[in-house]
């Protein structure tokens, strides 16, 4: 049986757009990247409002509106008089000012065959006109040298090819998807796509500023692709088998009889599905995500998505604005990449074509725009991506999943190109961003669920430190009573991270944003050098260790607890300076090993300041207790 139509490629391409006098773009003369192999490399245009990006995006989908209405019926529909309305507007108005003429020149190829686009607007004389570009686009240089004027050259056929096989699409920046919650009844009924295929008919919308409802049955026909017969997948498991014994070594190929060759070929289409799920699993951070089926009475959608952690999102339309957008402008492209060769949505690195987003981190979270849009581009090497962004976060995501020169960032208004090493501050920010909320997530599972009193230090050698004293000092019941931690997180290798006085201040902001979550006492304790005053809001306790001022070669943290006579040469090591010199440096965890083995209780004796601190802090608790009890 035949699955798919496999037909030739040739792949349209951008190669160089020319722009001059038009909005705010004096001059703008660019030829997109290709890598060694001829795929195209993502090019991201940048700049303030109102400094031309979604007028060079704007030309780019004119000049495919153009060449696709040479050969299908259904790209532009005609207006009362019955014709073909342009795309982009030809007005004086987009002429730059004090300037008397706009011109825009785009070349695309497609293997050995030229398309190229010409509008003029204004007084411009073809002959007297510089001819640094003339060589190019010669077969268009033959406007009127008033009035406005539109031509393209383009092979009929080579379009109708390429735009059949390839994802040819503009996202505008207004883009968006209905939410579940949303009562259609409400707006304007707008009509759909799902329209039979006709001959001359594209059926792939240029312009898709809503997609979700063709989607949405798209993935359901991916899920049912793939929906195994168990009956049919042991009787190919069978024949696969009682074939390797009966054929030699040479004989590398089996030949199916055709009712197991369906079968065979849902298993192979089964990747598509996981395709699907991977820009699911991407945007939903989730790398265990996956498509399950409703029950036919439920609403809108017949899939669901169940999560690592058992939750399920009934349907797709149950996703935010943000996932929702990125999911189906990703689908899009392999279901118009996909369209005449099924095998393409099994492979996306074979998906061709030339997309254009503009505004492309519209609605989304910092890390969808600096981890997953890059991820989610890459996935489609051969498809040319011409984007728009505001986006510092996406563009250090962009060079760093690509690397620096295999991603074109241009400058508007004079398309300058330059590296995100502007940004550097953002992703500087974005680090310590992320970092937080790994804080937050680790600070959530190791505190939130616990019962006893939490005693949180700046850092593990602390806690140690207060354990032992505890022990040493013969206050065993108020250390069993006190949960005793440190804020950050440890490794196998013993260095810490989140830890210190800036994390505990970090905890206190996470406390009070998700006060719910925390259902016990808790007491920040911190070194004597933050001198940190006092607080005391409810059951959340802010306390410094006093100073031990007999102590005057340690004078900070909480080693300053100790008396003298234990900080032997032993424990220090050098490290070199600046100025070609060293410096001597306590080695902590040296020392802490050994106090804890061998200190006495007189070496511990100031922590009896320590101590007091927790007194007061489990005594304040049992007695909140205590009143919280009701009478009998």
């Amino acid at each position: 049986p035949k699955f798919y139509l496999a037909q030739g490629v040739n792949i349209m391409y951008l190669h160089e757009i020319f722009l001059q006098n038009t909005g705010p773009i004096s001059e703008c003369h660019v030829k997109p990247p290709f890598d060694d192999s001829g795929n195209p490399l993502p090019v991201v245009v940048v700049g303030p409002n109102g400094s031309g990006k979604t007028i060079v995006l704007s030309y780019i989908v004119d000049a495919l509106t153009e060449f696709a209405k040479q050969a299908f019926k259904d790209i532009v529909p005609p207006d009362s008089s019955g014709r073909i309305p342009y795309f982009r507007v030809i007005h004086p108005r987009a002429i730059r000012s004090g300037q008397r003429f706009s011109l825009s020149l785009l070349h695309f190829k497609a293997n050995n065959d030229d398309l190229r686009y010409c509008e003029k607007s204004g007084i411009l004389d073809a002959a007297s006109y510089s001819p640094s570009v003339k060589s190019v686009f010669a077969s268009l240089w033959n406007w009127p040298t008033e009035g406005n004027h539109k031509n393209v050259s383009a092979n009929e056929k080579t379009v109708e090819t390429e735009m059949t096989n390839g994802a040819y699409a503009f996202f505008p920046a207004s883009r968006r998807e209905d939410p579940d919650w949303l009562n259609p009844k409400s707006l304007k009924a707008h009509p759909t796509s799902s329209s039979p295929h006709f001959d001359k008919q594209l059926d792939k919308p240029l312009w898709v500023g809503t997609c979700a409802e063709e989607n949405t049955s798209w993935v359901l026909d991916v899920f049912l692709d793939f929906l195994l017969d168990p009956v049919e997948q042991q009787k190919l498991k069978e024949f696969v088998n009682t074939s390797r014994e009966q054929n030699t070594p040479q004989q590398e190929q089996i030949t199916l009889p055709p009712e197991l060759s369906l079968h065979l070929h849902r298993i192979t289409f089964g990747q598509a599905r996981k395709n699907v799920e991977r820009i699911l699993q991407a945007i939903l951070q989730d790398g265990t995500a996956e498509l399950m089926l409703n029950f036919r009475n439920i609403g809108p959608s017949r899939i669901s998505i169940k999560m690592g952690d058992g939750r399920i999102i009934p349907t797709l339309q149950s996703l935010s604005e943000g996932q929702s957008q990125l999911f189906h402008l990703f689908a899009t492209i392999i279901r118009y990449g996909e369209r005449t060769d099924l095998n393409r949505s099994v492979n996306l690195s074979q998906i061709t074509g030339l997309v254009v987003i503009d505004e492309i981190d519209a609605h989304l979270h910092p890390t969808l725009q600096h981890d997953v849009l890059p991820e989610l581009i890459s996935l489609f090497p051969k498809v040319q991506f011409i984007v728009s962004s505001h986006s510092p976060l996406f563009l250090l995501g962009m060079e760093k999943r690509f690397g620096a020169d295999r991603v074109t960032i241009l400058e508007m208004p004079e398309a300058k190109r330059i590296n995100s090493e502007r940004y550097s501050e953002f992703g500087r920010a974005f680090e310590y961003y992320q970092s937080t909320q790994s804080f937050e997530d680790e600070t959530k599972r190791r505190f939130a669920a616990g019962t006893k009193p939490l005693v949180l230090t700046e850092g593990p050698l602390d806690m140690r430190y207060i354990r032992r004293a505890l022990d040493v000092l013969g206050k065993n019941e108020l250390l069993n009573s006190l949960d005793i931690e440190f804020v950050g997180i440890e490794d196998d290798s013993g260095k810490t991270r989140f830890g210190g006085d800036t994390w505990l201040n970090n905890f206190r902001n996470i406390y009070e944003a998700n006060t719910s979550l925390y259902h016990r006492p808790i007491l920040l304790l911190y070194d004597c050098d933050t001198q940190k005053p006092n607080e005391q809001i409810g059951e959340f306790w802010v306390r410094s260790i006093p100073k031990n001022v007999e102590n005057t070669i340690v004078k900070k943290g909480i080693e300053n607890l100790f008396p003298e006579d234990p900080f032997e040469e032993r424990f220090y090591c050098e490290s070199p300076t600046d100025d070609g010199g060293s410096a001597k440096y306590l080695d902590k965890p040296k020392f802490c090993n050994w106090i804890c083995e061998n200190g006495t209780d007189l070496d511990f004796a100031k922590f009896d300041s320590v101590v007091q601190i927790l007194k007061e802090f489990f005594e304040a608790h049992q007695s909140s207790a205590v009143q919280q009890t009701p009478s009998q």
